[in-house]
């Protein structure tokens, strides 16, 4: 009697502390650029990214006469991780999706404008389409003018997304799934 009663407590501590388990959260970073930069203009962009298992939404300027220096301009904690990152041009901020059919508006500068349960209807990306080809390993990005060329092959896994951040499309953001690089296109 007395271990079948330690079988039952016993069974039901594991099954509490199995349930009680925080999800991992999946390591992955999502970018987006608010501003191309140019000779005169730092490009700003919007990274999601998980930075010791903590969700986090951070606005970055990136100083070109600083090596490419990128300093922090805003940064807020998020509850959960995020899905999917998209601009808007109507309220110059950035729209975060952390759950299914959840979407937050923030600004530049991180503050909560706007939370919506469904996809809001005016958003965009940054986002270049890009094929890598196969024998040389060089990453080409298309587009209507002319195709440009990266040379990540030294660099491990391959791009989840490209991201222009120049006015004369000459340095991408170029985003792996634990990793951001700068690349000259050439």
């Amino acid at each position: 009697m007395i271990g079948m009663c330690l079988l039952v407590v016993l069974g039901g501590f594991l099954y509490s502390s199995s349930s009680d388990k925080v999800e991992e959260i999946e390591p992955t970073i999502h970018a987006e650029v608010l501003s191309r930069g140019d000779e005169s203009r730092n490009p700003v962009i919007a990274v999601a990214k998980v930075v010791e298992e903590q969700p986090v939404l951070v606005i970055y300027e990136i100083d070109q006469k600083n090596q490419y220096y990128f300093k922090v301009l805003h940064s807020v904690s998020l509850h959960n991780a995020v899905k999917m990152l998209r601009t808007t041009k109507e309220h110059n901020g950035v729209w975060v999706q952390m759950e299914e059919g959840k979407w937050v508006l923030f600004s530049e500068s991180l503050e909560v404008l706007q939370k919506r349960k469904s996809d809001p209807s005016s958003v965009t990306s940054t986002r270049q389409p890009f094929h890598i080809q196969e024998d040389t390993g060089l990453i080409s990005i298309s587009r209507e003018s002319r195709d440009d060329r990266l040379d990540l092959t030294d660099k491990n896994g391959e791009p989840k997304e490209i991201h222009s951040l120049s006015e004369d499309d000459s340095v991408w953001l170029v985003v792996f799934q634990k990793d951001m690089v700068l690349a000259r296109s050439r």
